[in-house]
């Protein structure tokens, strides 16, 4: 067998980056709408458990991950290969026979088993700085390009580039090129024998329970928030159990990993809250290109104020032009402009001292947040429109941006009290598995 460790600077990092793209998509872009052959129920079905899919997607990628720190380096590339091969069988099994509610089962199995594949891959390149980076813009990049999915016009005969590129995401081919990428990551690691410092490690409990707190009352409150009026008590309520379960998760993670969490949380919201069509397919490449740079920016200097400063702006903005984002094409630019900018910030300058920390403020990007909630309350589903998860076309209300601003409020109030808390005087000095299964 060839020695595969000669190509391991190569190997890693591109297997963590496609692995990343591969699992962001799953989880936040649709699946080809030609499989439903437009039947309006199985998608009105599909709409509906999108979110809880996702749900389901972001706390198997966390429970992946605390597992694969207990399991070792190695186990974490063999359920990374093995959740790539799930998924391409999937697609290759279901990809010419959708049958009424295949589409729902598709959903929840990419959700699921992409979940694993961000979890596991996360651990696998933890620690090694130029995979970790890739890993991270892979996720940061493909995540960003699912939220601001669009539906294909009804009717249409032919999609315009942005839909085309969106919808029924990722390709086959790029399941089945990642598949092979994660197999020589874990055929590296099986003929490595070099001690892997994650064995025999225990099972960190602190970041599962993070993303309980965090995942479950993000579904609880946003399902809650739809069913009922969207009156400003009942705002008001599910804005502090987010900024709760945000503060709370927090606090749950080891030192100060859980300054990345507060920051996701305020970023998915103001996020939501902008207006992305209608734009022309030539900016398609503009939100990749802005979090390149913001990833860049985020580098050279991180500063997590900054952050809350750009996504109470981004809210402010969504709020503000409300009235004339669907008639502007300019408008729909800034946000999206904005929006790659502070995903690339956000991650660059801020990783974990441990993988599933990491993890857990991924599946804060993926969980439907309240803002979603608050698009969709007047049809009563957790979406950008009765048609499609990812539509906002419809929606000119101000009141998702002031919700998304409050939000970013309370998350910086969060993380003064956590500076306040846990100085950076008395923090560990080497990675901690805080809250672990032995404590």
């Amino acid at each position: 067998m060839p020695d595969i460790r000669r190509f391991d600077g190569i190997l890693q990092p591109a297997s963590a980056f496609f692995g990343a793209v591969v699992a962001g998509l799953l989880l936040m872009a649709p699946l080809d709408l030609g499989w439903s052959n437009d039947a309006p129920l199985e998608l009105d079905l599909l709409v509906m458990n999108m979110p809880r899919a996702a749900a389901a997607g972001g706390m198997f990628a966390v429970i992946a991950a605390a597992l694969a720190v207990a399991l070792g380096r190695r186990t974490a590339w063999i359920v990374s290969f093995g959740s790539a091969t799930v998924l391409a069988a999937d697609h290759l099994w279901n990809m010419r026979s959708a049958l009424s509610g295949t589409l729902i089962t598709v959903n929840y199995i990419d959700a699921i088993f992409g979940g694993i594949l961000l979890g596991a891959l996360a651990v696998a390149v933890f620690g090694k700085p130029i995979a970790t980076g890739a890993y991270l813009l892979g996720a940061v990049v493909s995540i960003t390009i699912g939220d601001l999915t669009a539906l294909p016009a009804p009717g249409a005969e032919s999609r315009t580039l942005i839909e085309w590129a969106s919808s029924g995401t990722p390709p086959l081919w790029m399941i089945l090129a990642t598949a092979v990428l994660l197999a020589c990551g874990a055929l590296g690691e099986r003929v490595d024998p070099a001690a892997d410092p994650a064995e025999n490690a225990d099972l960190p409990i602190g970041p599962i329970l993070a993303a309980l707190l965090l995942v479950g009352a993000t579904a609880f409150s946003t399902d809650w928030y739809v069913r009922h009026a969207d009156t400003v008590p009942q705002t008001v309520l599910a804005v502090g159990v987010t900024v709760l379960a945000a503060f709370g998760a927090a606090l749950l993670l080891p030192g100060r990993d859980g300054v990345l969490v507060l920051l996701a949380v305020a970023v998915t919201n103001s996020g939501s809250s902008i207006f992305t069509v209608p734009r022309p397919d030539w900016s398609a490449p503009l939100p990749i290109i802005a979090v390149a740079i913001g990833w860049y920016a985020g580098r050279r200097r991180h500063l997590p104020w900054a952050v809350f400063a750009g996504t109470g702006a981004l809210a402010v903005f969504a709020a503000g032009t409300s009235g004339s984002a669907h008639h502007a094409m300019l408008i729909p630019l800034i946000g999206i402009t904005g929006l790659g900018f502070l995903m690339g910030y956000c991650f660059a300058g801020h990783t974990p001292r441990n993988a599933p920390s990491m993890v857990v403020a991924l599946a804060a990007l993926v969980v439907p947040c309240l803002v979603i909630a608050v698009r969709g309350s007047g049809f009563g589903r957790v979406a950008y429109s009765p048609r499609w998860y990812r539509d906002p076309s419809s929606i000119t209300s101000a009141a998702p941006g002031w919700v998304a601003l409050a939000v970013t409020v309370g998350c910086a109030a969060g993380l003064a009290l956590l500076y306040r808390w846990r100085p950076a005087d008395h923090l560990p000095k080497r990675p901690s598995t805080q809250l672990s299964a032995s404590a």
